[in-house]
């Protein structure tokens, strides 16, 4: 497996070794697709590790150690992902960062029981709180419940969904079934491969014209798949994309087969005027400006998904004296609210930070997302 040390070459030293309190460097390991289907995803999330620790480090590092992120590409396979993640612990990483796909990090998570702590922006993990694993996402569940309610509000009574058929469909299917019926909103699903290059069937048998609302809920090359043969069919309702799609990426490879209405679930931090918490809008603004200064264009989801991600890395090697040891790390994070685009709060109960509370609905309007306008 090719690991790609993003500062310091990672030297094959014995883990003990690595985590000895007179050592000069935090390292972090980092699992990301950078290529594949989910290259997107990953390389969106990596860019903001990279602009954190070059930040970091320019400041002098912290506690005095520099901060090395050792990045192995899984390609969003969930056996990949598993060696990345043994060779990044066997390299002594004190801290994990899983930015791949739901399979990938399900597939990593036996390897963490006993630590190192492991940090996912992914929303369908819903980590136990009696586990090393931390999600800096609002679960699926509350994306759900939260789309359950503006389409609620919106006087919606049926919904297609099209959704993949990989784990994270799954998850995605299993919450929608259990929320939008209990909300009086009829369900109406369909699944296709994240391979698939049409889904005019899928789209055909989900979206009459009694669906006022069509909602995709998986991310990567499908998610553009199902946005192309929306647009060839014609349909005229909004189409509501996933959390993971909000991405300068995505809407270049959609741009010319725009629905008319292109609606997504998002955390209000890509609208900071919906922010609800002045500090955490505060954040956010600094947050774009620093981004757009370092990449030369604005942040999009998955970049404020990987400030979730940093900031409580930080916090963690601010305030956790042997960040190697999981319990300490998880006692810390469950006991304080970590400061970032939004206020994590993580317990006990659920390793999950954010709640449907920070969720908006926005929409694709005049080259930015804003939130959204009611359904008509």
């Amino acid at each position: 497996m090719k690991v790609m040390a993003i500062f310091i070459a990672a030297a094959l030293i014995p883990v003990a070794a690595l985590c000895q309190s007179k050592s000069d460097v935090f390292r972090v390991g980092e699992i990301a697709p950078l290529s594949g289907p989910a290259g997107t995803v990953g390389t969106r999330l990596h860019q903001v590790s990279t602009m954190w620790a070059e930040d970091v480090n320019r400041r002098g590092g912290i506690r005095g150690k520099r901060v090395e992120i050792t990045t192995c590409n899984d390609e969003g396979r969930p056996e990949k992902a598993v060696t990345c993640a043994r060779d990044l612990i066997a390299q002594g990483s004190v801290l994990l960062v899983n930015n791949s796909l739901t399979s990938s990090i399900l597939a990593t998570m036996p390897l963490v029981t006993k630590g190192p702590v492991m940090i996912v922006p992914s929303p369908n993990i819903s980590p136990a709180g009696d586990s090393f694993v931390f999600q800096v996402s609002p679960s699926d569940l509350h994306i759900t419940k939260a789309l359950a309610a503006f389409a609620k509000a919106n006087k919606v009574n049926r919904i297609g969904m099209v959704a993949a058929t990989d784990s994270s469909g799954e998850v995605g299917i299993t919450n929608a079934q259990k929320v939008f019926p209990a909300e009086g909103i009829e369900l109406r699903t369909a699944r296709i491969d994240l391979r698939s290059t049409d889904a005019s069937s899928q789209l055909a048998s989900v979206a009459g014209s009694d669906s006022k609302l069509v909602f995709s809920s998986y991310s990567g090359g499908g998610a553009a798949t199902v946005v192309k043969s929306f647009s060839n069919l014609g349909l005229q309702q909004p189409l509501v994309v996933s959390y993971a799609n909000l991405s300068a990426p995505f809407i270049a490879t959609v741009k010319d087969m725009m629905p008319q209405r292109l609606l997504a679930t998002g955390i209000a931090a890509i609208v900071p005027s919906e922010h609800r918490d002045a500090g955490a809008k505060e954040r956010s603004l600094a947050f774009a400006k620093a981004y757009q200064e370092k990449y030369r264009e604005t942040p999009d989801m998955l970049n404020y998904a990987g400030k979730l991600t940093v900031d409580t890395l930080e916090a963690i090697l601010l305030n956790v004296n042997k960040p190697e040891d999981a319990s300490a790390v998880r006692d810390y994070l469950q006991s304080n609210a970590i400061k970032s685009v939004h206020t994590l709060q993580f317990t006990k109960a659920s390793n999950v930070g954010l709640s449907e509370n920070d969720i908006v609905i926005v929409e694709w309007k005049k080259g930015a997302w804003v939130k959204a306008d009611p359904i008509k």
